[in-house]
């Protein structure tokens, strides 16, 4: 070892030649073995993982997290460079290489990610799906889907990731997460560049997430019979139980988090884990030797040795244990004479195996099928393009080698033969081809060892497939075939002895793996035994999932796209395939859709079989490289040209850099004059242009900044139109308004004012068409109300009421014809009740003259019809009778007529007037004067009767006749009468007040001006003065509704004397809680806007937080005015969602609660730059809670927290976004998060001092939540050790803290610690509830 400019370096780097280090291999000076070895591990030193060989991505496993996959690291690969700009090698750049080829050449890409087990190649992938569902965010694809939970596309394509992950990668010997299966995803892009739908092809995490959720959990413990790994037999196999730094708890419930999103119900997931505990009880069951002598056999069989464990199995199978037992122990033979056969205790454990495997393989197909079902999205056009990703099982060379290594190691050899025809072979011919001179590279042609594994009828698969359907074909016998046929090969060598007899050598391109032959061909088989294949059929089980998981088996992963190559998926076989040959038709289908796509490669190497972190082994790098040809694929991308084009796409692409140019050569020729094209960097083939990568990255920019100039163009023309439309709109809804204005329609108003709400700056408040507007409407709302009230007055002819309405009108200087035609009524009521008043003097005092003139004015006013003119008619008509008959008595004794005076005291005891004293017949006068008696008699009794009954029209009619008969109004009953007239007369009079001192009190309490308490006590006296009367159910809801208004107005009067005091004494809690108060009763006054005025002049001011303990400041704290959303450096609302277009105004009201999605500005008014921190420490934030999919959550906290760290003025804007996350957050686990990720940041920096009130009032807030106490505790105890200290301590403090590492926030997200741990083992304890 040596140490070096970088680090220390190992002996065999230490060996190269001393050069510059390259992040691209092409561009070394020389170009070896140890060179590259060296380059490689200098690299790691400085924890740059990643490499360029050209347009290969080197990636080596650090076996420790690394803030490479953060916001900001993604920006700037998604931030389009020019070719001047190199960005440092990332998975996210080979990403963006395949989407930008994708859209730009619209053909399919593929990205392969190959290495040997253990090498990152899982997490590369993860890693690069994540760029890619950005990138069709970014391009307008963050759209809900039809999914389990309404998740996006994009976020469905992760969270099958953890599903995948769950079932079908296990901890091996080399890897903590090796994936068992192989793994293609389809990711199906439109021309927009937005995901339209994903495609995944297919012991395990599964088990070990579910036993330890199952230790926590007594009821799922007892549910499913679980018990501890080592206690079940397919799990205890292994010394190793844990992976370290992983929480199965934890995985278990992202795992269930996933299986939601997904659609699986509760129902579903109960079978689904029914299943994987009857596979881990299958596994527990053992046999005994045992021999079996009956009617049909009689020879060796087994027993169940614990029958406890197959009771549990049949159970969460729902198989009866008899049947369960009996096709465990026998297998049968024959249709009509059916006989059993027993198996040996090892046959019997290879049909246990087989039916568990059986079941695992339904369920992982099941889940693959629920999967592609959601994420292929209906009508997805199929001439869409996609981008393909392979994650393969890694190359493997185990202690113990069988079938699935073979397998495993098979599918390496090909994709190993796959890059080399792409990167070898194929460039190498295509430079012969175009008359290119360029130097041979040797390479490792591992085609011969593909042909013996493969290639019919002499490859190893298709010989183990002959040796199974042989009678007595035997494990031995196909390893002698084996060594026969191909014992010329330089391929297949036999092994040492001390490997023994029964293995056989195979020399793989990545090294040489001997393989045990034992069992061999049985595993080959693939073959369920008929007897325990019907245990999973309808009606043998009572669970119907059984059956769902055989036809899942069967069908596969990818139903909806048929099974074997040749299409005869549905069609029966004579013979069932082997394993192997199945596996070979899958390689073959895979490897046909490669072929079909621009491939992209990332080779993942792993730097040391401890996985230790940081530990680089040179030996084992190096041996990678040798087998990978990685020093060769330098080579001939140094010296070659991998960019190849032919002419005529070259012409047609980059024509616009000089229309003019008529050919490809005249185009190149000009290219070369702009210097574009660079000497060296490109050559003229027969048919092409080839180029070198640096060539390719210069031409690509010219046509860019050609592209972007274009761009740029239509863009300006695109918004100057826009703009222009945008003034011609803005100015005709000010035209719109200026018509409403002289037109004065309020509707159109009201419409014109809701437009410039809208869609004008600022609501369009500055403008004077606005203000003019905002006027006419109040004003046409009180003529309105004016109109109201006079009509109401007028239709009702209350004269109070009128005088009321009219006094409105008059104050308000309303001038119209309604108010005219209520004087003209006014004038005309009292003219009337001048002439009513003349009439009833005239009848009290009976003269005919008053009478007389009385009656002349009221037929005058036309008043005829009224029942004062007709009594006083009636009255006058019968004193003018009287006085004729007394007239004619006179002149016949005058006359001395006899006959005449009998006729005239006839008519006069008729008309019923009183006779003369001297008249003769006493008897006839007094029979007139009996009868007279009892008309008075019936009449009075007629009153009394209407006068009871409140009969207002009957007393009315009585009274008239009453006049007639002459009885005198100081009668009791006629008094009694009047007096009710009269009470009519001033109910009617009060309620007509009332109602009038109502609307006026309503007009006021809408108005600027505001009320009184005079109007208050006119609405009071007006209610008083009606108690007593008797009310009809009209007249009784009109008062209570008066007395409503007068509470309101109560209320109003008391609110604004409220505001009038909490001014005075500008007290922030008063004039907060007056202000509330004011808007909840619509308060109209002047004194609320100077309220609001003053609360916001209050709220800029920055806070002088008061000496004293911790309890006092905290007591201050708690007012309303520190709550964290009126802090006065924030952003406005409007502000806040500048730029958002889509769903503004749920922007705009969930400024201050959680949200899901990225805030499209600062919280806190920021510079144009700091705000783009600020969105990115969103991302980071959604990121770590959960609410957006990421690999990597604890490496997005400590991005987090490191800006928090660095950048001070981003400190409030931090504690304000996690404050905004955890109001009205549903989501419990989110919550939880947040409150950690608030505590670490609490942790390491402190709140500005202006901010320090508004956190604190946050944390009291929640200090006596059940579930956050112990959390903003914690916080408030962090804040209270740093009270005393001025802001230079607190910086110092802060540069001396260190972020904490991704490690420990991983542990504390896992539950392996708690934030609160460090300090109670300082024994520091975080203080307990006590605010």
């Amino acid at each position: 070892m040596r140490e070096g400019a970088h680090g220390t370096l190992s002996v065999l780097s230490a060996q190269a030649p001393d050069q510059q280090i390259c992040a691209n291999m092409v561009k070394m000076r020389f170009l070896d073995e140890l060179s590259v070895l060296r380059n490689l591990e200098l690299r790691f030193i400085d924890d740059d993982i990643y490499t360029y060989v050209g347009t290969v991505l080197i990636s080596i496993n650090p076996f420790r997290m690394l803030p490479l996959y953060t916001p900001d690291v993604l920006d700037t690969y998604t931030e389009k460079k020019d070719a001047e700009t190199v960005l440092p090698p990332h998975v996210f750049a080979l990403a963006d290489r395949a989407y930008c080829e994708l859209l730009d050449k619209w053909t399919d890409q593929s990205v392969i990610v190959s290495g040997e087990s253990g090498a990152g190649k899982t997490e590369a992938t993860k890693v690069l799906l994540e760029y890619l569902m950005e990138m069709s965010r970014r391009a307008g694809g963050d759209k809900h889907f039809a999914g389990g939970d309404s998740e996006s596309l994009e976020e469905l394509c992760l969270f099958a990731q953890t599903i995948l992950e769950a079932f079908g990668n296990a901890k091996t010997v080399r890897n903590d997460n090796s994936s068992r299966f192989g793994k293609w995803i389809e990711v199906f892009f439109n021309r927009a560049g937005t995901i339209e739908g994903a495609v995944m092809e297919r012991n395990y995490h599964v088990f070990y997430q579910l036993l330890g959720q199952a230790a926590k959990d007594a009821e799922l413990r007892a549910k499913y019979d679980l018990g501890p790994p080592e206690t079940f037999f397919y799990l205890n196999q292994s010394s190793v139980k844990t992976i370290q730094g992983v929480c199965e708890a934890s995985e278990f419930s992202k795992l269930i988090d996933a299986l939601q999103v997904f659609g699986v119900d509760q129902e579903t997931m109960d079978q689904i884990w029914q299943t994987v505990s009857s596979i881990l009880h299958l596994g527990n069951i053992k046999f005994d030797h045992i021999h079996v002598q009956n009617a049909q056999t009689n020879q060796d069989g087994s027993k169940i040795a614990n029958p406890g464990e197959l009771e549990l199995a049949a159970k969460h199978l729902g198989l009866a244990v008899d049947c369960l037992e009996k096709a465990l122990l026998f297998h049968s033979y024959g249709t009509r004479s059916v006989v059993y056969i027993p198996y040996k205790p090892s046959e019997a454990a290879q049909a246990r195996d087989a039916f568990a495997k059986s079941l695992y393989a339904g369920l992982f197909n099941y889940l693959g099928q629920r999967i592609n079902e959601t994420l292929k999205r209906p009508g997805c056009n199929p001439s869409n393009k996609t981008i393909g990703v392979l994650d393969i099982f890694g190359f493997e060379i185990l202690q113990t080698n069988s079938f699935e290594q073979l397998c495993i190691n098979f599918c390496n050899e090909r994709l190993q033969s796959h890059f080399n025809e792409e990167c070898f072979r194929i460039e190498q011919e295509e430079y012969r081809a175009e008359g290119v001179e360029v130097e041979e590279i040797g390479y490792n042609d591992n085609q011969p060892c593909l042909d013996m594994l493969e290639k019919k009828p002499s490859g190893l698969f298709a010989m183990i497939e002959e040796e199974i359907n042989v009678p007595g074909g035997s494990d031995l016998n196909w390893l002698q075939k084996i060594y026969q046929t191909h014992a010329a090969s330089d391929y297949l060598a036999k092994p040492s002895p001390k490997d023994g007899r029964d293995c056989f050598k195979i020399l793989h391109y990545a090294g040489d793996v001997v393989y045990r032959v034992e069992g061999l061909l049985d595993k080959s088989k693939d073959a369920l035994h008929h007897d325990l294949d019907v245990l999973m059929d309808p009606g043998a089980s009572n669970k119907k999932f059984l059956t769902v998981l055989k036809q899942a088996r069967i069908i596969g992963p990818l139903k909806d796209r048929g099974g074997n190559e040749d299409g005869s998926a549905g069609k029966k076989k004579k013979s069932q395939p082997t394993l192997g040959m199945q596996f070979c038709g899958q390689l073959r289908t895979l490897m046909k859709k490669l072929f079909q796509t621009k491939p992209h490669f990332i080779k993942c190497l792993k730097p040391n079989m401890e996985k230790k972190g940081g530990l680089f082994i040179a030996e084992e790098i190096l041996t990678q490289l040798q087998y990978t040809g990685i020093v060769g694929l330098c080579k001939i991308r140094q010296i070659g040209y991998p960019e190849r084009m032919p002419l005529d796409e070259f012409f047609d692409r980059y024509k616009a850099l000089d229309f003019s140019k008529r050919s490809p050569e005249e185009l190149i020729m000009k290219m070369a004059e702009m210097c574009i094209m660079k000497p060296g960097l490109w050559v003229l083939g027969h048919t092409k242009l080839l180029m070198k990568h640096e060539q390719h990255n210069y031409v690509s920019d010219a046509l860019s900044k050609v592209q972007l100039k274009a761009a740029l163009m239509v863009q300006r023309c695109m918004r100057g139109w826009w703009q222009r439309r945008w003034f011609q709109r803005m100015r005709s809804i000010r035209d719109f308004i200026r018509q409403a204005i002289v037109a004065r329609i309020k509707d159109l108003l009201t419409e014109g004012l809701e437009m410039m709400d809208m869609e004008m700056p600022m609501k369009g408040d500055h403008l004077p068409e606005k203000v003019a507007a905002r006027k006419l409407v109040a004003r046409l709302v009180d003529e309105e109300k004016a109109e109201a009230m006079l009509a109401s007055a007028m239709e009702t002819k209350d004269m109070a009421q009128l005088k009321a309405a009219m006094a409105y009108a008059q104050e308000m200087q309303y001038a119209s014809a309604a108010l005219e035609a209520a004087q003209e009524l006014l004038k005309k009521m009292e003219q009337e009740l001048h002439i009513r008043n003349q009439l009833t003097q005239a009848i009290s005092a009976r003269t005919i003259d008053a009478l007389q003139a009385a009656v002349a004015m009221a037929t005058e006013a036309n008043m005829e019809e009224t029942a004062e003119v007709k009594q006083a008619k009636t009255i006058l008509h019968r004193l003018e009778k009287e006085a004729e008959l007394k007239a004619q008595y006179e002149r016949a004794v005058a006359a001395g007529s006899r006959e005449e005076i009998d006729r005239v005291l006839t008519q006069m005891a008729e008309a019923g007037v009183p006779l003369p004293a001297d008249a003769r017949d006493n008897l006839a006068a007094l029979e007139a004067q009996t009868k007279h008696h009892q008309s008075v008699a019936d009449t009075k009794h007629k009153l009394q009767t209407a006068t009871a009954a409140n009969d207002l029209a009957a007393v009315q009619e009585v009274m008239l006749e009453a006049h007639a008969a002459g009885i005198n109004t100081e009668d009791d009953t006629v008094q009694v009468a009047n007096q009710y007239l009269k009470g009519v007369d001033q109910k009617k009079a009060d309620m007509g007040a009332l109602m009038a001192a109502c609307r006026t009190l309503e007009v006021k309490m809408c108005s600027t001006g505001g009320i009184d308490r005079a109007e208050l006590e006119v609405v009071h006296k007006c209610i008083t003065a009606l108690v007593g009367y008797e009310f009809s159910q009209e007249e009784n809801s009109q008062i209570n509704e008066a007395q409503k208004i007068l509470r309101k107005g109560m209320a109003v009067q008391q609110c604004t004397d409220g505001l009038r005091k909490a001014l005075n004494e500008r007290n922030y809690e008063d004039l907060s809680a007056m202000h509330q108060k004011a808007e909840e009763l619509e308060v109209k006054c002047q004194i609320v806007e100077d309220v609001a005025k003053m609360i916001k002049e209050m709220e800029s001011q920055t806070p002088e937080i008061p000496m004293g303990t911790m309890e006092q400041i905290l007591e201050i704290a708690r007012a309303t005015r520190w709550q964290y959303h009126k802090y006065s450096r924030l952003r406005t609302r409007e502000q806040f969602a500048k730029g958002k277009y889509l769903n503004r105004r749920k922007t705009i009201d969930g400024m201050f609660f959680f949200s899901k999605d990225i805030i499209p500005n600062s919280m806190i008014d920021l510079p144009t730059q700091t705000n783009k921190i600020a969105v990115n420490i969103n991302k980071c934030l959604l990121a770590f809670c959960g609410t957006r999919r990421t690999t990597y959550p604890a490496s997005s906290a400590q991005a987090l927290m490191e800006k928090g760290k660095a950048i001070s003025s981003l400190r409030d804007e931090v504690f304000v976004q996690i404050c905004k996350h955890l109001s009205q957050n549903p989501d419990r686990k989110s919550m939880q998060r947040g409150w950690i990720l608030l505590c670490l940041c609490i942790e390491l920096f402190s709140p500005s001092v202006e901010f320090e009130l508004f956190l604190l009032n946050f944390m009291v807030k929640h200090s006596n939540d059940e579930l956050w106490a112990d959390y903003a505790n914690f916080c408030l105890q962090r804040l209270e050790e740093e009270l005393d200290l001025d802001e230079e301590a607190l910086a110092t403090n802060v540069r001396q803290k260190q972020v904490p590492s991704i490690d420990y926030i991983t542990a504390v997200i896992n539950g392996e610690i708690t934030i609160f741990d460090k300090y109670r083992n300082a024994g520091k304890v975080a203080i307990k509830p006590r605010v």
